[in-house]
């Protein structure tokens, strides 16, 4: 007996208010690797050689001073990560290829595995951010191994192990993007033999009320009976779900760049409001760019605490250089933080070790005077998550890359009318 599973096609359009977010231009320079661009569609059709090669030349690394795995950097190991590039294999015109990650994946500034550090190797150089199972991506470049891909995100860009992605034609892409979808509201979330993690967004094909059916990277389809480890389309926000999120990463180990699959202060802020449909910036330091400033260096210890005394909990972010943390409202007198920290200095002076996601009490623990570094105070507006349609068409499939195919944005009709051709690397 042949299944008939349920597709709804909607292209949701939310109302970001005042909260920028990944189709929204944020940074100074095009070429920073936390710039990201006004439609990243376009590069479904081309992007230039010049344009290319400065995104991938544009941040370096310095290798005197360095360790390459176990051992000092040289020049040699240097010359060939960057050769590795293969930058002067760019051909003029690149038609970007299309897919999703098959799992969650670090992505590098170089194309390599060995770890670059400066000492202690926590603290890769060459790791840029942890990448979600079924993350879209825009294939721009290959390594001369063969072994990675440069690829786009909506939020970030950089190289990737090509095994790890599930191309597909451009019109399938467009099509999965608009379907509607799950939001993971915990980690270690299995579904299909793939882990997803808070905030991970994985398209949906059917919805009764015991079970959904969803897609997976590869292309296939499972069911999976419903719980509580995730919700239909975006959370709508509601603080007791942020802080039970929040608080369920406690003492998980600070991650630099998200490497061994945990998280550093950016990436946790991010991934929680990512439940609420709020794709915030990467970086710390992009992230107080976006949503309402409350403050800006307070001047007082005063100023500080009346700002926060007033403060919506969750809400909140508090800034420093290099660091952010979310204000987590009063308990018993005390202000709450939490944030995924590896030192944080307190008020006799001392640096305290604490290298995991942390709930602080600042005034039980002697971290008052956190205010002489905040750079900024700001909110985040959460917002509203719109219904599915209550009666959606019912299809029978057969195949459903094929069905998928038929609601991408571009026909294949309309991709031949502009004469691109990808040109392959010999």
């Amino acid at each position: 007996m042949r299944k008939k599973i349920l597709l709804v096609f909607v292209i949701v359009i939310l109302s970001f208010m005042g909260l920028s977010c990944s189709n929204t231009t944020v940074g100074k320079s095009k070429f920073s690797p936390y710039y990201f661009y006004t439609d990243t569609n376009k590069y479904l059709f081309e992007i230039s050689r010049y344009e290319l090669s400065k995104l991938i030349t544009f941040d370096k690394l310095a290798y005197k001073g360095s360790y390459y795995g176990d051992r000092r950097m040289t020049k040699e190991d240097f010359e060939n990560i960057k050769d590795n590039r293969n930058v002067s294999g760019i051909p003029s015109i690149v038609v970007p290829q299309v897919g999703f990650t098959l799992r969650s994946l670090n992505m590098k500034l170089y194309p390599t595995n060995t770890t670059i550090h400066r000492g202690n190797d926590k603290f890769d150089a060459n790791q840029y951010t942890r990448i979600s199972a079924f993350a879209p991506v825009f294939i721009l470049h290959i390594s001369k191994d063969r072994e990675f891909y440069y690829v786009m995100t909506e939020f970030m860009r950089g190289w990737i192990h090509a095994a790890d992605v599930k191309i597909y034609s451009q019109v399938a892409f467009s099509g999965i993007q608009q379907m509607p979808f799950i939001r993971v509201v915990q980690d270690n979330v299995t579904i299909g033999n793939v882990k997803y993690g808070i905030g991970d967004k994985v398209p949906m094909l059917s919805e009764d009320d015991k079970s959904i059916v969803v897609l997976t990277p590869d292309g296939s389809y499972t069911a999976v009976e419903k719980n509580n480890s995730f919700v239909s389309g975006n959370a709508v926000y509601n603080e007791n779900l942020m802080k039970s999120m929040a608080e369920s990463q406690l003492n998980n180990p600070y991650d630099w760049g998200g490497k061994e699959g945990y998280r550093d202060c950016s990436a946790y802020v991010r991934d929680l409001w990512r439940v609420f449909g709020a794709d915030i910036p990467r970086s710390s330091g992009l992230q107080k760019l976006v949503g309402k400033k409350l403050l800006d260096k307070p001047k007082s210890e005063e100023e500080f605490y009346a700002v926060l005394r007033n403060a919506k909990p969750y809400r909140t972010l508090l800034f420093f250089k290099g660091h952010v943390i979310m204000y987590g409202g009063m308990e018993d007198g005390d202000y709450v933080i939490y944030h995924a920290v590896n030192t944080l200095l307190n008020d006799d002076g001392k640096k305290v070790v604490i290298s995991k996601v942390a709930k602080n009490k600042l005034k039980e623990e002697k971290f008052v005077n956190i205010w002489k570094r905040v750079i900024r105070v700001s909110e985040i507006s959460p917002l509203i998550s719109p219904e599915l349609p209550k009666e959606p068409e019912l299809i029978e499939i057969t195949n459903i890359m094929d069905k998928i195919s038929e609601i991408g944005s571009y026909s294949e009709k309309e991709m031949a009318g502009h004469n691109y051709t990808t040109q392959k690397q010999n």
